[in-house]
C-alpha cells in the first residue's frame, strides 16, 4: 500500500475554532507557532517551505540513532493546512503592526 493510500485511510483533524497563536519566524523558511482549541493545544508546529512547497509540520526528536521522529501525528486536510499556512503567513507580516496574542482563525 503506498504512503498516499495510507494517508487517506486516517481521518482528518478538525480545525474549526481553533486559535493560532504564539507565530515567530524561526528562519527564512521556517515559522514556528501554536494551535489552540478548546482543551487541546498543540505546541511548536512549524510552517515549512520545502522543496515541494510549504507544508505543516509537527515537532520532532533525534534518537538515539541519528534518526528525527516526530513526536505525534496530527492529519490535516491540504485545504486546512493550505488556511493555516495562510494565517500563519498573515500574522508575521502584521507581527510589527499587533501584539502576538493571536487572532481566531476565519473558520
Amino acid at each position: 500500500m503506498s504512503k498516499k493510500a495510507k494517508k487517506a485511510e486516517k481521518p482528518n483533524f478538525e480545525i474549526t475554532g481553533m486559535k493560532v497563536s504564539n507565530v515567530r519566524k524561526l528562519s527564512e523558511t521556517v515559522t514556528a507557532f501554536s494551535l489552540l482549541g478548546k482543551g487541546l493545544g498543540l505546541y511548536n508546529l512549524k510552517v515549512v517551505n520545502g522543496a515541494k512547497g510549504k507544508f505543516v509540520a509537527v515537532p520532532q526528536t533525534k534518537g538515539k540513532d541519528g534518526e528525527w521522529y516526530n513526536q505525534y501525528a496530527v492529519y490535516i486536510s491540504d485545504d486546512d493546512q493550505a488556511k493555516i499556512i495562510k494565517k500563519v503567513e498573515s500574522m508575521i507580516e502584521d507581527e510589527d503592526d499587533e501584539d502576538e496574542s493571536g487572532d481566531d482563525m476565519p473558520f
